[in-house]
């Protein structure tokens, strides 16, 4: 695929009120490479022993069942798109073999000077212990919440209580009730404790077996290759060869799969980790997979590790991130880094440019390079260098007002820096937004797909 990226910015305010910047999404590649992917629809026959389509392209993407930002919601947002456009089906794998805290909601309170966070926790405390994979808990009811906003969300978690799982749970709700918001159709969900139900990809915990150096060599090779993706090499000892496997039993912590242990799971608690689920994913059931940033760098070791270990290619990913804002109280000019704002402070004095004054700041130039075309003992350099000095005082003194503004404004952020990190945080939750701003989501990401 072509290395092509996109990035569109809304106009309009991504949020309630004019205080906030519009939401930013980025795609890669171009369309034009997701379109041709989307037209190679490959045979297995692992589609139809998960239940999947057959008979058209599979457009495939997902996250950990968790209240989820607004740049895994893009993802949503274009998987929706993408299969609209080829006629593809739309599935959304949830990662249940991983250890996550989806109860815990980060919430913001108060705006401006009062602004703060607070943790919620919608589940009852001991409910998941540490080291649980969210896929061997059992699904729960939800205490009502205080936080006006995780209400809607919390009565889809309730209409899911009866599911087997948390994690089933979880993503059933968070899922639904974002598409429900965005008028989208949901995707189907499938889930990585599922993926060896299909004979054609446990068939590849086979082949581990049957020569796991091998598996495991290779693999760290393709990890060794890609060290930017901050991923750990499988432990290789005389006695013992680490796989990429969890091994889950219900209500207990998640082991990892070793050599030595393997034969203590059952099948159905052998759970790939993530750069073998990814894997077989795009090896065996998605046409196309997007990603966001993260899994768009990491799976590059997927791509080595399968097709040196196994001879197979996989089908190709794209890249979809977006960074959206909540309107908390500041304007995006205002929530500054404290050392960005120090350093606008002091510059200023001696920056004409920084408060729109070009002509004084050309006048400064020339002096500045007359100076330095002179030898240090030229007594030239002191007439020049006196009347340096008297520009920049006359410039201090004609914009007084502005250079007191970038004082305050470094002032304030250093009072205020805890606030600035907040309003500048891009990972709260899309539950926190309103319908505007999911809208503005929605429209941007479609244009960066275009």
């Amino acid at each position: 695929m072509e290395d092509a990226t996109k990035t569109t910015q809304e106009d309009e305010p991504a949020c309630m009120g004019d205080l906030m910047n519009s939401p930013s999404v980025t795609v890669a590649p171009a369309w034009v490479n997701w379109h041709s992917a989307l037209q190679n629809k490959h045979e297995s026959s692992a589609r139809e022993a998960l239940g999947l389509d057959v008979d058209r392209p599979i457009v495939m993407s997902g996250h950990q069942p968790i209240m989820f930002h607004n740049g895994i919601l893009a993802k949503l947002i274009a998987l929706d798109e993408a299969a609209k456009r080829a006629d593809a089906q739309a599935v959304w794998i949830v990662p249940d073999q991983d250890s996550v805290d989806s109860g815990s909601v980060r919430v913001p309170v108060g705006m401006r000077e009062s602004l703060h966070d607070e943790l919620v926790e919608l589940l009852t405390s001991g409910t998941v212990q540490s080291g649980v994979s969210v896929g061997s808990i059992g699904a729960i009811e939800i205490d009502s919440p205080s936080h006006e906003s995780l209400k809607p969300v919390v009565e889809w978690l309730d209409q899911y209580a009866g599911m087997e799982t948390l994690a089933q749970q979880f993503a059933y709700a968070t899922i639904e009730h974002a598409c429900e918001v965005l008028g989208i159709e949901s995707p189907r969900l499938i889930f990585a404790s599922e993926l060896f139900e299909a004979d054609a990809l446990y068939e590849i915990i086979k082949t581990m077996r049957d020569d796991p150096a091998l598996c495991a060599q290779i693999y760290n090779n393709a990890v060794a290759k890609h060290s930017d993706a901050g991923v750990r090499a499988l432990v290789i000892d005389d006695g013992k060869i680490e796989l990429p496997l969890w091994g889950c039993k219900f209500d207990e912590a998640r082991v990892a799969i070793d050599t030595t242990n393997i034969d203590s799971f059952a099948k159905d608690e052998l759970l790939p980790r993530g750069l073998l689920m990814t894997g077989l994913v795009r090896a065996y059931l998605a046409d196309l997979f997007i990603h966001g940033t993260g899994g768009y760098v990491y799976d590059q070791i997927s791509e080595d590790w399968f097709r040196d270990w196994l001879g197979v290619e996989l089908q190709p990913m794209a890249m979809v991130t977006a960074t959206q804002h909540l309107e908390l109280g500041f304007s995006a000019d205002e929530t500054v880094d404290i050392y960005d704002a120090k350093w606008a402070m002091h510059h200023v004095r001696h920056t004409p440019a920084m408060v729109g004054d070009h002509e004084t700041q050309q006048r400064k130039d020339d002096l500045v390079a007359q100076i330095e075309l002179l030898k240090p003992k030229d007594a030239q350099r002191d007439v020049l260098y006196r009347a340096l000095q008297a520009l920049l005082i006359e410039y201090r003194d004609a914009h007084r007002v502005e250079i007191k503004a970038f004082a305050e404004r470094a002032d304030q952020a250093m009072r205020l820096a805890r606030q600035y990190e907040l309003a500048r945080d891009r990972t709260w939750a899309f539950v926190f937004f309103g319908n505007d701003a999911l809208q503005s989501l929605d429209r941007a990401t479609r244009a960066a797909m275009s």
